[in-house]
């Protein structure tokens, strides 16, 4: 009885224990699969570059300032001013000056959404070096924000940094330049016309003492694993110098080292945000609220939407040679096709092109070999087909056939059978060689 007893305390606890050590080991298991990645540039996207944004400047008249936010009220007369507080030591200033910048970081009862800055020296016709006077703490006292930004006249540009209240070791950094004298004279008309009939009581000076806003608020990264490679990065969209919150701020994920296009940012989701590259699947787990790095992991045996479909007809494809001459997918709809996308800069290139050079003189009579190149000038292609005597065509990509294909990472190939069926994805070179001398029943041919 003792005995029987003993032995069945012995099976519970192997058991306990072991459910204990399978426990630890998912644990485990979970935290191998998760991985950062440290975000240590903050980079411009294509909106950053285009981006026209002004700063105004308004005459300096009086402490009591008519704030930003009743821009384009037509009665602002019986509106809540901003008092100023303390106005900055301001030597070697001649004239005054005060503009908005746009920043939620420091928001507080009395003033919020925009920050104040004064400006010494505004007037661009006189040369002097312009005095910018940042209200960093948005308290309206600017004798405790240290030394002002300095543009001298010969300079074009400053970049002004910025921290969230809560945070003090975050950084958000808004660019000023000057506008171009000359340059664009009916546009700047038009501004012209714009502040002064929109200002409100504020006495707007002129479009040329303001300034070109540029807000470098996108923090990325290129990731490279064995596996995969992209650009990732996460963009403040509330201003606020933190880069984690819900619903507002966004994610990018795309080809790797290539500009990163605004479009394709998608929301930061509370509770679950995925995205799908390169035929997988990856959660966000954590996001740093300063920006430095995002936890991710891959989801496995997961549900892939972002491939073509085997048997399925392939996207219609019209594109340009490197002559600039039109070519058609259709065209070649009664034989196979081997789509292969590839630029200059592929390790893999010198083999690639061996192995497409011995798919075409085997086997050009039956597939009809198109390269797409993705990011090389058609100079730059026209000498290559030149110098390597490339027999098969040469395609230009582009970012909308890249999409419609699903082209993330270079190099991708597809093998597509008659009538634009796809018969197989993802092949390099040599394994279309291997697959046509099996279709095609050839010996196979060693390339060494």
């Amino acid at each position: 009885m003792i005995l029987n007893w003993f032995t069945l305390e012995i099976k519970k606890n192997a058991t306990v224990c072991l459910g204990f050590i399978l426990l630890i080991s998912s644990f485990h298991s979970q935290a191998q699969n998760a991985f950062k990645v440290l975000l240590n540039s903050k980079v411009e996207d294509d909106k950053l570059k285009k981006t026209q944004a002004i700063i105004p400047v308004y005459k300096f008249t009086s402490l009591s300032i008519e704030p930003y936010s009743t821009f384009g009220i037509s009665d602002t007369k019986n509106g809540k001013n901003i008092n100023i507080k303390k106005m900055p030591v301001m030597e070697g200033c001649t004239d005054t000056a005060y503009s908005f910048i746009y920043f939620s970081g420091i928001d507080n009862t009395e003033n919020h959404g925009y920050i104040l800055a004064i400006i010494g020296n505004y007037n661009r016709m006189f040369r002097y070096t312009t005095h910018f006077y940042i209200d960093k703490n948005n308290n309206l006292d600017f004798t405790d924000d240290g030394l002002p930004y300095l543009m001298p006249f010969k300079n074009d540009t400053i970049v002004v940094n910025l921290k969230n209240a809560k945070w003090p070791e975050s950084d958000y950094e808004v660019k000023f330049s000057r506008l171009l004298f000359g340059k664009n004279l009916a546009y700047k008309d038009l501004l012209n016309e714009h502040y002064k009939k929109h200002s409100g009581q504020k006495t707007f000076t002129k479009i040329n003492n303001c300034f070109r806003e540029q807000r470098y608020n996108l923090c990325s990264a290129n990731f490279k694993s064995p596996t995969d490679s992209f650009t990732i990065g996460i963009k403040d969209m509330n201003v606020n110098a933190l880069y984690n919150d819900f619903g507002t701020d966004m994610i990018y994920v795309g080809a790797y080292k290539q500009p990163i296009i605004s479009e394709d940012l998608i929301e930061y989701k509370k509770g679950k945000t995925t995205f799908e590259w390169n035929e997988k699947i990856f959660t966000i787990i954590e996001i740093d609220p300063l920006g430095k790095w995002i936890e991710l992991k891959e989801i496995k045996n997961a549900q892939i939407t972002k491939r073509l479909k085997l048997c399925r007809k392939v996207p219609k494809l019209d594109f340009a040679n490197e002559m600039s001459e039109k070519h058609s997918l259709k065209t070649y709809r009664k034989k196979h096709i081997y789509l292969y996308f590839f630029n200059d800069d592929l390790a893999c290139l010198t083999e690639d092109t061996l192995y497409l050079r011995m798919l075409h003189d085997s086997f050009g009579h039956s597939i009809e070999i198109i390269g797409m190149n993705y990011g090389d000038e058609p100079r730059a292609m026209r000498f290559f087909k030149q110098y390597y005597h490339i027999p098969w065509i040469i395609g230009m990509s582009n970012r909308e056939i890249n999409k419609a294909f699903f082209v993330e990472n270079l190099p991708k190939g597809y093998w597509i059978g008659k009538r634009r069926r796809l018969k197989g994805r993802n092949y390099t070179p040599l394994v279309m060689y291997e697959k046509a001398n099996i279709k095609f029943k050839k010996k196979k041919i060693n390339p060494k």
